[in-house]
């Protein structure tokens, strides 16, 4: 599968989803990056969750792991705009190796026959800051919180977050383990990937930011937030 066609899939512009991302990658050449694919699955009735997590735990991870050794992420939907579902989040050094290796997948017949029998949800590409992704040295007490990924429209941040916003996070205890920037048309919006202990922890921080003047003034605006749990097979924490 060409690049066009595989932006296709996702419901990207080709052009402008590959302009967007050279023009984020370039602007990072001298820096450390990750480019990120973040697919969802999806079933019908919770039932069916059994089985979805065994197509990814036992066939999708074990070859993704034969010819990726990058991070990867598997996570299960708590709150989020369709439920059920899982998502699998996966960083690549480039957009070329994102491309080889999905279209490794996808070629591999076990994965192909799995798959023909599941729901696609969305997907998405997107950039990480620089010093980004973080979720591959967690510490093991995550895997009993929630992971909140959260998006924002800023117009005013470019092509990334000000230090302000960094600040304003910590001080309201956000400590985010990704922190990415959308390609192509989806530009601007950052998208964040937030632990946290349980729904009060999280429910308190965020109210600890709406609350917080300078965070008020960056003019940032959700577009859309979901809370997930770390699957058990998930390699990372």
């Amino acid at each position: 599968m060409n690049r066009r066609n595989w932006l296709s899939s996702l419901g990207l512009s080709a052009a402008g989803s590959l302009v967007g991302l050279s023009a984020v990658t370039d602007s990072r050449a001298n820096k450390r990056s990750w480019v990120l694919s973040l697919e969802s699955f999806r079933v019908r009735h919770a039932e069916q969750m059994a089985r979805l997590h065994s197509y990814l735990g036992g066939t999708f991870l074990p070859y993704l792991a034969q010819v990726h050794r990058g991070p990867k992420m598997f996570l299960e939907a708590i709150v989020a705009p369709h439920t059920p579902q899982a998502l699998v989040v996966t960083a690549f050094p480039s957009f070329d190796e994102m491309i080889e290796i999905r279209n490794k997948v996808a070629a591999h017949q076990g994965i192909q026959r799995a798959h023909a029998d599941l729901e696609s949800g969305e997907s998405q590409i997107l950039v990480t800051a620089t010093d980004s992704p973080q979720f591959h040295d967690g510490p093991d007490c995550r895997r009993g919180g929630i992971f909140e990924l959260r998006s924002y429209h800023a117009p005013a941040w470019r092509d990334r977050p000000p230090a302000a916003a960094r600040d304003a996070f910590r001080r309201a205890g956000i400590d985010p383990i990704l922190t990415a920037s959308a390609a192509g048309e989806h530009l601007p919006r950052f998208t964040y990937l937030v632990p946290f202990e349980n729904l009060a922890v999280r429910q308190e921080a965020w109210a600890r930011l709406d609350v917080d003047s300078e965070w008020r003034g960056l003019e940032a605006a959700v577009t859309g937030a979901s809370i997930y749990k770390l699957a058990p097979y998930s390699p990372l924490s």
